[in-house]
């Protein structure tokens, strides 16, 4: 099922899926874009942020 159909059961459609202002966010951000690195790289792969319900969990001090 896509994610749009299960936000919309999940009554969560106003507040979930788009990245903008008054909407949750979880999201993380990595060193480099893991659809063109190598799989065996990916495990290595630094994470700059990570952001959970809107909140930033994680923020690497370079960023």
């Amino acid at each position: 099922m896509p994610a749009r159909h299960r936000r919309r059961r999940g009554g969560e459609e106003a507040v979930a899926g788009r990245i903008a202002v008054g909407r949750r966010a979880d999201l993380t951000v990595l060193a480099d874009d893991p659809l063109t690195t190598a799989a065996t790289d990916l495990p290595g792969l630094p994470v700059l942020l990570t952001v959970v319900d809107g909140r930033p969990t994680h923020r690497d001090p370079g960023i």
